[in-house]
């Protein structure tokens, strides 16, 4: 039947490098003009002279009709459960997956979140949030002027009514107990907060100093007499064992405080 003379297809990708290409029309032929407007092919469309078409990257979209096949171990049911119990394994999951690249990116960033509140705590976080919005005590004030609005007590004082010396600037002198280094205890807001016990002279009862140092450091241990000056808290809940038993103990937030001796 011969040549075919030409082809025609409105896709820029097509290319037939041994034909020319009339350049209106889009239309290979193997003659000199073009067979349907006749114009004549120009010496850059011809066969041999015309650069190659660029191809378009296609994007892959979530609403495509492929299939992809995964294996169990990247399914998201499995990764989403592993998420919970191992994060690190998941992150590592995702990672090696097939998925798209901008929702591993996602999930590995929501997987990498989740481990840091599992290990450092969400109390931590928060507490460490509150507590430089709000700090226990104030840090406006220098020593001195701190020291001048404090009003002497004692300890069985605070024991009886926490309440009312919440939020005042307090002096006391105390006899360490214990600190929660020396006995199985923390804080809530996790193992970083520094807390000290202080029995009410002739009673069981006992008050709790928070150390919110503003200068140098405190740690005091058991039988050490100290001044302390700080602002009340009212009732401070910690957790006073492992078996997550509460308790509540009236606490004072110490800011400045002194040695005076130790037994």
């Amino acid at each position: 039947m011969g040549r075919m003379l030409g082809a025609f297809d409105n896709s820029e990708e097509l290319d037939r490098p041994d034909l020319n290409k009339c350049p209106d029309c889009l239309c290979f032929f193997a003659g000199e003009n073009c067979p349907l407007c006749g114009k004549v092919c120009p010496e850059e469309m011809r066969a041999g002279n015309r650069k190659p078409p660029k191809k378009e990257k296609r994007r892959r979209t979530s609403g495509s009709n492929r299939v992809t096949f995964v294996e169990w171990y990247h399914s998201w049911w499995f990764i989403a459960i592993m998420a919970f119990i191992m994060p690190v394994v998941a992150i590592i999951l995702l990672a090696t997956s097939p998925y798209e690249k901008r929702k591993k990116i996602i999930f590995i960033v929501i997987a990498c979140a989740y481990l840091l509140l599992s290990s450092i705590g969400l109390g931590t976080i928060i507490g460490g949030i509150a507590r430089i919005i709000d700090p226990p005590v104030n840090t406006g004030l220098s020593q001195e002027e701190y020291i001048a609005k404090c009003e002497e007590i004692s300890a069985e004082e605070v024991w009886r009514s926490p309440y009312e010396y919440k939020n005042k600037y307090v002096k006391l002198t105390v006899e360490i107990s214990s600190s929660f280094e020396d006995v199985d205890s923390y804080s809530y807001f996790g193992g970083s907060d520094k807390y000290y016990v202080c029995r009410v002279t002739g009673s069981d009862n006992y008050i709790l100093l928070f150390d919110c140092i503003q200068s140098g450091v405190s740690n005091f241990k058991a039988g050490d007499i100290v001044t302390v000056y700080g602002e009340g808290e009212g009732m401070s809940p910690i957790l006073y064992d492992y078996n997550y038993n509460e308790y509540s103990a009236p606490c004072v937030n110490i800011a400045y405080a002194t040695l005076d001796g130790a037994k």
